[in-house]
């Protein structure tokens, strides 16, 4: 039997760590959708929590320091209905969240990928030109505030930057998007037209 390669190999550990990560960030969602959403600030401060703590690199790019993370979060429901379901209809709910992601580093790699409980996918490394790196770090500066609201679950998009050495994060609603997040969003699309 012919021993396995080492890139096959790295590959493989490596789509294993994203899968475990993948299940460990669904699952918190499931579990931050069971608390109160009264204090609408500590819902915020709550959701955000595991996207600020994200490593600073990627194996997938290198470990190249990363500038700037977009993720699309898909299949989440509002803290009121989910505070109504039941234990199983939460893990039911915890299987069908979603996350798209791109990943961009600082020497201008970028990958996609998704993520659930029950798959994990990621794309080819692309790489930026220096000139839609310059546009990109345009847009990341202008990015509006997010107030530290959440907007409604379902469609949400995340957009993490990195600056004075820890992570931003903004969340915006996926389905009525600021002109400056759609213009990130259609610069990673190239040439493809989507990103997500």
């Amino acid at each position: 039997m012919k021993p396995r390669q080492p890139s096959i190999a790295l590959a493989s550990s490596f789509l294993a760590k994203l899968v475990s990560r993948a299940c460990v960030a669904v699952i918190f969602f499931a579990a931050a959708f069971s608390s109160s959403a009264a204090d609408s600030t500590n819902a915020y401060a709550k959701w955000i929590e595991p996207w600020t703590e994200r490593p600073v690199t990627s194996p997938a790019l290198a470990g190249v320091e990363l500038k700037l993370i977009v993720s699309k979060v898909q299949g989440e429901t509002n803290a009121a209905a989910v505070a109504a379901m039941t234990p199983v209809q939460r893990i039911y709910l915890a299987y069908h969240i979603q996350v798209s992601a791109a990943e961009v580093a600082t020497n201008g790699s970028f990958r996609s990928y998704v993520v659930s409980n029950t798959d994990a996918r990621t794309g080819d490394v692309r790489w930026l030109s220096p000139n839609e790196l310059w546009q990109l770090d345009q847009l990341i500066s202008i990015l509006p505030d997010d107030n530290s609201q959440l907007p409604p679950a379902g469609n949400r998009i995340v957009v993490q930057f990195r600056a004075d050495g820890q992570w931003h994060v903004r969340v915006y609603d996926g389905n009525n998007l600021p002109p400056e997040v759609q213009g990130v969003l259609s610069l990673l699309a190239r040439p493809y037209g989507k990103l997500f």
